[in-house]
């Protein structure tokens, strides 16, 4: 029985922005208040609205440090793929991260 060919994969560097709707019940002297207590406070409520993709193009390892000034944590260390319908996450190495859950999404 002849192989499967398995067709070589690129990585991408994909930013989205995803939006939910929150809700905080606070108690504040004014409307002010309440607005940066609630910037500043975990939510009561939230529900994830959706995502959009605001740039997508292929890795290459010069723009490691660009993505780590992104935030304090980026996970420099890995990768999800897709593998027999599986969403999967890689170590930079290639090697499986033990550490991730395996789910199925196909």
């Amino acid at each position: 029985m002849a192989k499967k060919k398995t067709k070589a994969k690129t990585k991408f560097v994909v930013e989205t922005v995803s939006t939910f709707y929150e809700i905080f019940l606070v108690e504040a002297e004014n409307e002010e208040e309440a607005k940066f207590i609630a910037q500043n406070a975990d939510y009561n409520a939230s529900k994830w609205l959706g995502q959009q993709v605001t740039n997508i193009s292929e890795f290459d390892e010069r723009d490691m440090p660009r993505l780590k000034k992104v935030d304090s944590y980026y996970f420099s260390d890995g990768y999800a793929t897709i593998e027999n319908d599986y969403l999967l996450y890689r170590k930079m190495n290639g090697e499986l991260n033990g550490n991730m859950p395996e789910n199925k999404i196909r």
